[in-house]
């Protein structure tokens, strides 16, 4: 007898569908970082797209196993759409942006995933992705912070700080 929620019975319909939503987003980022990481100006830059390809190529592999485990269909790559250009039409500025904003709906369609999971083993590698997702998008962060590219947005007041470098009231 197996658990409504263990990993021996198969996926639900909602646990299938977000499957191939994010099967089929890091599908789109897979090849939009491919394209990218030929044509940017910068190495770092380039090495940058590159991990970001490879981290959406392993989770479109790891989603994919589940369905194909199952004998359900996967979505098909988009990587021979991808042209041999190295020409730019778009700044290391505008891509970086792209990149981040990709970054982003990755790590929300992950938790509006996760919010719907019922198996814990597919919990478990949603959970496992988030930081790692984190991280890559902190690191496109660095570059455009190092480039001047994105400004540090406002906060809230430190008052501690202030509070530290306060002298004080007048008591005169």
């Amino acid at each position: 007898m197996s658990l409504l929620t263990g990993r021996d019975r198969p996926l639900s319909s909602n646990e299938i569908k977000h499957l191939h939503y994010n099967i089929n987003t890091n599908i789109l980022g897979k090849s939009l970082m491919l394209g990218f990481s030929q044509v940017a100006s910068s190495e770092k830059i380039r090495k940058y797209f590159r991990d970001g390809a490879d981290l959406a190529n392993n989770q479109i592999k790891s989603f994919a196993d589940h369905l194909l485990k199952q004998n359900l269909p996967s979505p098909k790559l988009m990587d021979d759409h991808v042209t041999d250009s190295t020409t730019s039409p778009f700044s290391d500025k505008l891509m970086m942006y792209y990149a981040s904003l990709a970054g982003n709906i990755a790590l929300t369609n992950m938790g509006t995933a996760l919010s719907q999971m019922m198996r814990h083993d597919l919990a478990a590698e949603i959970m496992k992705l988030i930081p790692v997702i984190g991280k890559y998008n902190n690191d496109g962060l660095n570059i455009m912070i190092e480039h001047g590219w994105f400004e540090e947005p406002f906060t809230a007041t430190d008052r501690k700080e202030l509070s530290k470098s306060s002298s004080g009231f007048n008591k005169n």
